[in-house]
């Protein structure tokens, strides 16, 4: 019910601001599970942008998931009365408390708009964008390494001090239908085991060339017998035509919105990738992943999962941002990628045996 902002210290009203994009979304995740282990009768909400509401409309510990549009804003100036639409309905949730897990400055601004009495966001010595921390009047600076563990930080400024208990914790309820319809495609394909692939990447300096994806399928295939379902994002169409002409195999090409990835993640026997969105909803799910990280520090970015190997040469020069492929992510080898897939195999095939089988 709209109101004014709650002053019970146990019954808050807590705005999340995360608004893009995959892999930082789900970095967020044990946010809401944490601050609702903690603060049990608080009221929860998240505002995404619309295009990433699939990655929170079901998560169980939110009460509600407020959308905006900043992508359409910008592309068409004249929405502007629909993002004020959007706001209006955001402020008559009646935050105590919005809280920026983001740190740009769009999103401090939706943190200001958003009309709480407490605006939390990054400190000014570490803030992502630069004049972002004036839009709040509550600063945090985190001192976790990893950034789950860093959003945790910035939330733990919610409750009473030393008071959050911090699970870390990503769920992600997949629909009955998008499980169904995702065995239905791999029956169609007819695909057995596989390996979910995702050459993809912001920058090219965080992408692993597409013509040694093609060789680890051809490997994978051969020595374990898994088929290679490959990854395709917006604007990655070029990548498809590299890898069929750098392979004998024919892999299948997967497009599909959040939740249809997250299906397709399920099924996988494991995931390879570099530091993007799927690669850490698939950690996120339980996946196996082989993670190959350049230019990002695998301390702050990689999977957070106990099911992974990353694969990283820290020593050599990068290039962050660049449009070409970086020194270090081009000194992973695919014998190296191929033996680390083979490691997660074989632990998988030993967490799946019976009781006594092999002792």
């Amino acid at each position: 019910m709209p109101g004014a902002p709650s002053t019970d210290p146990l019954h808050p009203r807590i705005l999340l601001i995360k608004l893009s994009s995959l892999g930082d979304i789900v970095h967020a995740l044990p946010v809401p599970v944490s601050l609702r282990a903690t603060l049990p009768l608080a009221r929860i909400a998240w505002v995404v942008e619309r295009r990433w509401l699939p990655l929170v409309a079901r998560h169980p510990d939110l009460d509600t998931v407020f959308t905006v549009d900043t992508f359409r804003l910008r592309a068409a100036p004249g929405t502007w009365p629909e993002f004020q639409a959007d706001m209006r309905r955001i402020r008559a949730f009646a935050a105590t408390w919005a809280v920026d897990l983001q740190g740009t400055l769009k999103s401090a601004l939706v943190t200001r708009l958003a009309g709480a009495k407490y605006r939390l966001g990054l400190a000014r010595r570490v803030e992502r964008e630069r004049g972002a921390h004036w839009l709040y009047n509550r600063h945090v600076v985190p001192e976790s390494a990893h950034v789950v563990d860093q959003l945790l930080d910035i939330a733990a400024a919610v409750p009473p001090p030393g008071s959050l208990e911090r699970l870390r914790q990503f769920p992600f309820p997949i629909p009955e239908s998008a499980q169904l319809a995702t065995r239905r495609w791999l029956e169609d394909n007819r695909i057995g085991p596989f390996v979910f692939l995702s050459p993809g990447g912001g920058w090219a300096s965080k992408r692993w060339p597409t013509e040694r994806f093609a060789e680890l399928a051809d490997r994978l295939q051969r020595d374990y017998g898994l088929a290679a379902v490959l990854n395709r994002g917006p604007g990655e169409h070029a990548m498809d035509d590299a890898f069929r002409r750098a392979t004998a195999i024919r892999a299948r090409i997967f497009s599909g919105d959040a939740v249809q990835l997250a299906a397709m993640l399920a099924q996988a026997r494991l995931a390879v990738g570099g530091d993007t969105g799927p690669l850490h909803l698939a950690a996120a799910l339980g996946t196996p992943v082989v993670a190959l990280f350049g230019p990002t520090d695998p301390a702050r970015n990689g999977p957070f999962s106990s099911r992974a190997i990353v694969l990283h040469k820290p020593h050599l020069a990068s290039y962050p941002r660049g449009q070409r492929y970086s020194p270090n992510m081009l000194a992973i080898s695919v014998d190296e990628v191929a033996a680390a897939c083979g490691e997660l195999l074989a632990r998988s095939a030993a967490d799946d045996a019976p009781a006594g089988v092999g002792s």
